[in-house]
């Protein structure tokens, strides 16, 4: 065993090891792996947070799998797979199984077995190395199934165990590991990587770039099962860091900070959706203290992304934004520090890594040292190949006469004079608009840099209409939903008009793969019109034509199209209102977003808005008319038009007639109600026109669930039944839970009084006229109280939304038959794509008497069918 350790360039084991150099490379993986681990016998290199591997320990472990692999009889060369968590034992697994000669698997526990059995039998394995945990889904992956951890006596010494790993050597040449693809554009590809490109990726990695050389700790939360899971399980092995694995998918990462703290870690290797979620969980006073070195790769990072996490983790800390691949490993890094300037827009990925050169595949097929196309690597280090696919690998892989290999990525990019290299998106996503070639992740970067967007991905679909390629926009807000124009518009302001979304979609999240990669198979199909395509055929309709496309940000549209298909939300509707009016047209009769509602296609809006029928009950508004059902009366909120409503209205049960309710005078020439009680009775006159006798279905958002409340009192009163009360975020009718009005000083609050006192009065171009209506409301409501209502009641609390812990104080004023609900979303947003679904669906379930409004005294639901029920729903 001495003599093995001498061989190894160890002259007695406490003696430590030589510094990992770019020689390194030229030999094999296990060899430098047993340095270490002698050299370190007594000291941890491995922990998951239960459990801990010093390097003696590392030893007997991995011998034992080595040991387990060799008895099962497989044959030489045959892939091994690995099962198991992201803990210790999955590392040691990994280091026997290419101990025993065989190129290592590793598969990812989360995903499913299907996809994990095609990994398999790709790579023509028949035997996984597995644990107790996880052997029901290895059985049904691989043919054959150890378990090492079995029988923890048979560990041998660790001197005999490092003699034993030694017994089956390997070329440099030889494959180690198999990693396959994400497969988010197509079918997994199975790369074969030797030994030589791992040790020098390692090299790169710890002395090359420095990330984290020798004696580091290195906070590991990357799937290892992945190609950026897999350089820092075998470079820290072979470097000498200490690895501390962290699972972000067992494990809130909110509890990161406090892991980094605790281990003592000075290196955090993370993505960039990984750091978004420490960043958002740290808040933005929080720090993540003691880091000497952040690295993030696999998707673009943007500017604000990148000033975040350099504010959690301070100055001193080096954060590096890198570009790598599969087929070739790390590529190329931009490193950041100090006082460095941070770059605008996305992230450059910096400079090729020692060993490797950058270039760009010209238009023309030629490589240049500078210019924008496709990126191309070069280097002596490349040994990858895609496993079994000899003709795939030719076509991105050339062998060149001086003995280095050159790879040609899927990327394009910008390579600066200087050597730097900036990614533009892939050569498979770029398109064409209007005949100019985009690359659409030009988009994706002006939209990331954006305050309220979280996450943004910008895509080329075909119109099934026109055929015409158009961009659309997933867009993730941050907070309260932006509306679709704001987004074009910010894109409009910023880049040429052929790069303007004409769909925009809003996302809880972008979907992603296993991998945590971005995953465009699943990306929804935007709303489409299936309206035939016809341009204005009238003047009046050119106009009217100019104003939707004004409002929508778009370029074009048919005349057949429908507004809120195309984005428009009731912020957008009260401008074109607006812009409606300000055309001073006495020939129009008056419009309001009733009008848009009933009407939202250019050639039927320029219809009605020429129409000299004046409507009787300005304050009714027909969300969704048809249905033979008992209809369902929602009351809109302080300032806002019934409108915003219309998306509920669409997404509750069909066969519900929906009728919004908004306040007089806000689209009429009419002088307001100035009291809860008021507004309640001039919609209860309205309601009972349209439904003589109950019982009633009754609904309000805002001040709106107030005003819904009192006309559910007011027709109790009357001998009326009420079915449902459907009260949507709103404040109980306690004044002392609600926000009081804040004044810069005394003579602002005479101006706002004085403002107040005006609403309906006098005219107020634009949105303010809204925004006066706004500010009466939430007068009103401070000013409402009542006594308990005894009805079925559902409320549903944005929980979310700041003033979440007063809106779902309700216990004290509703009886036995009502239930409180939380859904995800802020006071606006959950009337609004994605969060809205969820609320219609709690409605319906309410309005089918499939869920028991039952509560206890606090308001929450009780324990039951009921409960059950609304969790479910609210969940889904």
């Amino acid at each position: 065993v001495m003599t093995a350790a001498r061989t190894l360039g160890v002259d007695a084991v406490d003696e430590g090891f030589t510094r990992f150099s770019e020689e390194h490379a030229q030999g094999q993986l296990v060899p430098r792996i047993v340095e270490v681990a002698l050299a370190l016998a007594q000291r941890v290199l491995v922990a998951d947070g239960t459990d801990r591997l010093t390097g003696a320990d590392l030893l007997r472990r991995a011998a034992l799998v080595r040991a387990a692999v060799l008895d099962a009889g497989q044959a030489p060369g045959r892939p091994v797979a690995v099962l198991r968590g992201h803990d210790v034992g999955a590392v040691a697994a990994i280091v026997g199984v290419i101990a025993s000669g065989h190129p290592v698997v590793i598969l990812d526990p989360t995903t499913p077995p299907a996809r994990l059995r095609h990994y398999v039998e790709a790579a023509g394995a028949d035997l996984v190395v597995s644990d107790t945990a996880r052997a029901g889904t290895a059985a049904e992956v691989a043919a054959t199934v150890v378990d090492p951890d079995a029988d923890p006596g048979r560990w041998p010494d660790h001197l005999q165990a490092a003699a034993s790993l030694l017994g089956s050597p390997a070329d440099p040449d030889d494959t180690a590991v198999v990693v396959y693809t994400s497969g988010s554009t197509g079918a997994p590809k199975g790369v074969a990587c030797d030994h030589r490109s791992i040790l020098h990726d390692t090299w790169v990695n710890s002395e090359g770039t420095g990330a984290y050389p020798a004696g580091s700790v290195v906070v590991h939360l990357l799937p290892m099962a992945f190609s950026a899971g897999v350089t820092p399980t075998l470079g820290g092995l072979l470097a000498g860091a200490r690895l501390e694995l962290f699972d972000p998918r067992r494990r809130s990462v909110a509890q990161l900070p406090g892991f980094v703290r605790e281990v003592g870690a000075d290196v955090l290797l993370a993505s960039p959706a990984i750091l978004r979620g420490v960043v958002a969980a740290l808040g933005p006073r929080g720090r993540l203290e003691g880091l000497k070195t952040v690295t993030m790769a696999g998707e673009t990072v943007h500017g604000a992304e990148l000033a975040a996490v350099r504010r959690a983790v301070g100055p001193e800390c080096v954060v590096r934004n890198r570009y790598g691949s599969t087929e070739t490993w790390l590529m190329a890094e931009y490193a950041i520090s100090g006082d460095d300037e941070a770059p605008e827009g996305a992230t450059p990925v910096g400079w090729a890594v020692p060993g490797a050169r950058l270039q760009v595949e010209l238009a023309d097929g030629t490589l240049a040292d500078e210019g924008t196309g496709r990126v191309v690597l070069t280097s002596r280090w490349l040994g990858g190949r895609y496993f079994g696919a000899p003709e795939r690998t030719a076509e991105v892989f050339t062998d060149n006469p001086d003995g280095s290999r050159t790879f040609r990525t899927s990327d394009v990019g910008a390579l600066g004079a200087d050597g730097c290299l900036r990614l533009l998106g892939r050569s498979d996503h770029s398109v064409k608009i209007r005949g100019l070639l985009v690359e659409p992740g030009e988009v994706d970067a002006l939209l990331f840099a954006q305050p309220d967007v979280r996450e943004a991905l910008v895509v080329g679909r075909p119109s099934p209409r026109t055929g015409r390629m158009s961009l659309v926009a997933y867009v993730v807000p941050e907070g309260p939903r932006p509306q679709a124009a704001a987004v074009r518009a910010v894109v409009r302001e910023n880049l040429p008009s052929h790069m303007v979304p004409e769909h925009v979609v809003f996302l809880d999240a972008l979907p992603r793969t296993e991998r945590g990669k971005l995953d465009r198979s699943r990306l929804p199909e935007p709303p489409r019109s299936s309206a035939p395509y016809e341009v204005p055929r009238s003047s009046w309709e050119e106009i009217v034509h100019e104003q939707f496309c004004a409002v929508l940000e778009l370029e074009d549209l048919s005349v057949h199209d429908d507004f809120f298909e195309l984005g428009g939300d009731s912020l957008a509707a009260e401008a074109l209102v607006s812009r409606m009016e300000a055309l001073g047209d006495a020939a129009l009769a008056p419009i309001g977003t009733a009008t848009l509602a009933a009407a939202p296609t250019v050639a039927a809006f320029a219809a009605a808005a020429r129409s000299t029928v004046r409507s009787s009950r300005p304050t009714l508004v027909p969300l969704r008319a048809e249905g033979s059902e008992r209809p369902l009366f929602v009351v809109a909120g302080a300032g806002s038009a019934a409108l915003a409503l219309r998306t509920l209205a669409q997404r509750v049960d069909p066969g519900v007639p929906v009728l919004g309710l908004q306040a007089n005078g806000l689209e009429n020439r009419a002088l307001p109600d100035w009291s809860v009680e008021r507004i309640a009775r001039r919609h209860v006159a309205t309601v009972r026109e349209q439904q003589p006798q109950g019982p009633y279905r009754l609904a309000g958002h805002s001040l709106g669930g107030l005003v819904a409340l009192e006309m559910a009192h007011q027709l109790q009163r009357s001998g009326q039944e009420v079915e449902l009360l459907a009260v949507l975020d709103s404040f109980p009718p306690d004044p002392s839970l609600m926000p009081a009005p804040e004044h810069a000083g005394l003579l602002a609050k005479v101006k706002e009084g004085a403002s107040l006192a005006l609403t309906g009065i006098k005219a107020h171009s634009g949105l303010g006229h809204y925004i006066r209506f706004f500010r009466q409301g939430n007068f009103l409501q401070r000013r409402y109280t009542t006594g308990v209502y005894r009805g079925r009641t559902l409320v549903v609390v944005a929980a979310d939304d700041v003033d979440a812990g007063a809106r779902r104080q309700w216990a004290a004023h509703l009886g036995a038959d009502a239930v409180v609900v939380e859904v995800p979303g802020e006071h606006m947003s959950i009337l609004r794509d994605p969060r809205v679904d969820r609320v219609a669906r709690l409605v319906s379930a309410a309005l089918r008497r499939e869920l028991d409004l039952t509560a206890l005294e606090d308001g929450t639901p009780v324990p039951g069918q009921g409960r059950g029920r609304a969790a479910d729903l609210a969940e889904r």
